[in-house]
């Protein structure tokens, strides 16, 4: 009688590997509620005009933030987290000004106007579209210039340094 365990013993071990893989956790947008306050300046998220972000890190936290500036503020730190899963902005070429809830977009991918003539509750608004022709549309209204989630930096949010 042929025994056959070291081969068993191999698939075991790839099955138990296969199936305990770790997974990248793919989050979705929260919704915001008057629950939530800004993780950078405490104000009821809700309460304000503009476009909104949200962070999300891979064991389940959300940093949420009343404006892109306090989301870039909170980002560009440099003792951020480093277990970030996703970031997400509201879409402004979507998005009702009434529900911004319902329009996310990938904060890393959107295309943001920097420079316009349209403040957030903060100071200068950087406004945030998945689109670069919503963009330009915007840009047409309101003035300012296209930077990606990269290009931005402290400089750029004090609010008393404008190099536009």
């Amino acid at each position: 009688m042929k025994i056959r365990f070291p081969g068993s013993v191999l698939l075991l071990s790839f099955l138990v590997f296969a199936c305990t893989e770790e997974r990248p956790y793919k989050p979705l947008p929260a919704e915001l509620t008057r629950d939530h306050a800004c993780s950078v300046c405490g104000m009821i998220i809700v309460d304000f005009p503009g476009a909104k972000g949200q962070i999300h890190y891979k064991n389940g936290k959300i940093d949420r933030f009343c404006s892109t500036l306090d989301l870039f503020v909170f980002y560009n730190q440099p003792d951020r987290p480093a277990n970030i899963a996703a970031i997400f902005v509201n879409d402004m070429g979507k998005a009702d000004p009434n529900h911004l809830h319902t329009y996310w977009t990938d904060a890393q991918k959107a295309f943001y106007v920097y420079g316009g003539d349209v403040m957030g509750p903060m100071g200068e608004a950087l406004v945030p579209f998945s689109e670069k022709e919503a963009a330009g549309r915007y840009i047409k209204e309101h003035g300012g210039r296209i930077v990606s989630f990269g290009e931005v930096t402290m400089e750029m949010l004090r609010p008393d340094v404008h190099d536009h």
